[in-house]
């Protein structure tokens, strides 16, 4: 689950930082002290939830908690704050918690997973079979993409197990030696298309784009690749050698997985 964190005081803002980190299936994109900057990267990066301060100067966690939810209606939003006089108002705002500082981790905790059930039942089921061909799969339907490099970008992000990859680095792997103008303004209309598509299906927030950075959400997706590395029985017996056929730049995931499963094997 995709979080962002807001604060002004910048203690309580490492310290739930902190929290956050040591719980499996948090992936925290973004910890801010302001509400302006934490909207701003909310937009280009829409999170799954949002532990919110409210008291704070210029906007507070309230007003922003309207304006994260223009950005998607379902995100899971709840406040930590040091009063409890804006209960009544954060739960008006559908808030999963609202939670009075001092806290503790397992005040974090119990909330985080609030968030996180409530998360994964709202989110479409999304499978990835890269053994073969491959292809993506919401909700047991096939996606369907407009272009074939947008699909091939995808690929590239699944590849990279949720590693940031830069736009040279994509280029240099999907258009290999051909960096130039045109390349770099296709590669643009590329990921604005596949932002798109995964919008249209649900998932967008799938997706992770901060500045130069991009990667995908490991923890939203049943992924064959991901299973055999995790050691599942069945994906190791499942792979035969074949991976992203289509995609020349997988290869050397093809010989670490030969090389993983002749040792498993053994």
């Amino acid at each position: 689950m995709n979080i962002i964190l807001v604060d002004d005081d910048i203690a309580s803002l490492h310290l739930i930082t902190r929290f956050c980190s040591m719980l499996p299936d948090i992936m925290v994109t973004g910890s801010f002290p302001d509400a302006e900057t934490a909207f701003l990267f909310a937009k280009g990066n829409p999170p799954d939830a949002a532990i919110l301060d409210i008291i704070m100067p210029v906007q507070d966690g309230i007003t922003l908690a309207d304006h994260l939810y223009e950005i998607n209606p379902d995100m899971l939003i709840f406040f930590a704050t040091a009063s409890e006089q804006y209960a009544l108002s954060a739960f008006r705002r559908r808030a999963v918690s609202y939670i009075t500082k001092p806290y503790s981790f397992a005040d974090i905790y119990e909330a985080i997973e609030r968030a996180k059930l409530l998360c994964s039942q709202k989110h479409p089921k999304i499978r990835v079979r890269t053994f073969g061909h491959f292809d993506v799969f919401v909700n047991g339907t096939i996606l369907k993409f407009p272009r074939r490099k947008c699909k091939e970008l995808l690929a590239f992000f699944v590849d990279r197990r949720g590693g940031s990859v830069t736009m040279e680095q994509i280029i240099d792997s999907l258009w290999e030696e051909r960096y130039d103008e045109s390349v770099r303004a296709y590669f643009h209309v590329v990921l604005r298309d596949l932002k798109k598509t995964l919008k249209q299906a649900g998932i967008e927030s799938l997706l992770i784009c901060n500045r130069n950075q991009n990667s995908i959400n490991p923890e939203m997706i049943d992924c064959d690749y991901y299973r055999f590395l995790d050691g599942d029985i069945s994906a190791i017996k499942e792979f035969n050698e074949e991976y992203m056929v289509d995609y020349s730049w997988g290869e050397p995931t093809v010989a670490l997985l030969t090389q993983k499963k002749n040792s498993f094997v053994q």
